[in-house]
């Protein structure tokens, strides 16, 4: 007889973290705990999210990544950790905490709050969010921790936001000669894949590749002209190098993340550099990731 995986998931409030608990619970062979900072959240969204958690079958536990004292309860007789800590001041120290935790408690698994592009084959500087990533990951190797690295590219859910899109003057604006691969996949997807890949023993110590498409910047174009009906000028910015010290000065007088790090994203994708290899999207042939084409639609 199989036993029971008990699956602690940080960062269940938030936007992925909600609905992995979700995807995890859908399986219906796992003992899924939800970690919380506080049960008594005074935020309604959260509260909110708690009640349909705790409903659906999950237990909530309390934990707080930057008291690390509270994660070695949170963490006593779990076997996987899914850690989806959003980019913030806490992802880095939060998370290795949460690994300190998990080894100490004897966990068999961490799946890190990765789910982006693949950051290992990004240079330090390259991307201040995915150098986070890095260093969370460095440190997961040398805790000993067996862990799985789940990479989805970019979330469609973030398509417009890019910086290829100036929806405003109707105008699609990209780096390079806009014919580097780009892979999405939805948020629900996503979720999809990590909840197979916590009882997955043939994804330990490697990453699992998934993807809901894999388009280039003009066809990424073209897919949305065709969805929405909308057309666009399209709009040539300059090689990747010029994009590239481009964003350099463009930082060097930001006065915060938020100001650059979407460009960062963009050049990790059209530079290549951050493509998956091996994308696995057919790994678990119930899962259907939506097509770009098919998210724009809905």
């Amino acid at each position: 007889m199989t036993t029971q995986l008990t699956v602690l998931v940080a960062g269940s409030t938030g936007m992925l973290g909600f609905k992995i608990v979700s995807a995890l619970l859908d399986k219906g062979n796992l003992d899924i705990r939800a970690m919380v900072r506080s049960i008594n959240d005074s935020n309604p969204e959260n509260r909110k999210k708690i009640d349909v958690m705790k409903a659906l079958g999950a237990t909530i536990v309390e934990g707080d990544v930057m008291q690390p004292e509270t994660l070695l309860p949170a963490c006593a007789g779990v076997d996987v950790v899914v850690s989806a800590i959003g980019n913030n001041n806490v992802t880095v120290p939060g998370q290795k905490h949460l690994i300190d935790a998990a080894r100490q408690q004897g966990v068999k698994r961490f799946i890190p709050s990765d789910y982006s592009v693949d950051y290992r084959k990004l240079d330090y500087g390259d991307n201040d969010n995915l150098d986070m990533r890095k260093e969370v990951f460095e440190y997961l190797q040398q805790s000993g921790l067996e862990y799985t690295l789940v990479l989805n590219g970019v979330f469609m859910e973030f398509i417009t936001y890019m910086p290829l899109f100036d929806l405003e003057h109707q105008i699609f604006q990209y780096w390079g000669d806009g014919e580097t691969p780009l892979d999405l996949t939805t948020t629900d997807d996503t979720a999809k894949y990590v909840a197979e890949a916590v009882s997955d023993p043939s994804l330990a110590n490697t990453a699992l590749s998934v993807a809901g498409d894999t388009l280039s910047s003009k066809q990424l174009k073209a897919t949305y002209e065709q969805a929405t009906g909308t057309k666009l000028t399209e709009k040539s910015l300059g090689s990747i190098a010029e994009m590239k010290a481009w964003i350099a000065n463009k930082k060097a007088s930001a006065s915060s993340l938020e100001e650059y790090v979407y460009d960062q994203y963009m050049y990790a994708m059209v530079s290549g550099k951050g493509k998956l290899d091996r994308i696995e999207s057919d790994r678990y042939p119930h899962i259907k990731p939506k097509t770009v084409k098919q998210f724009l639609s809905a």
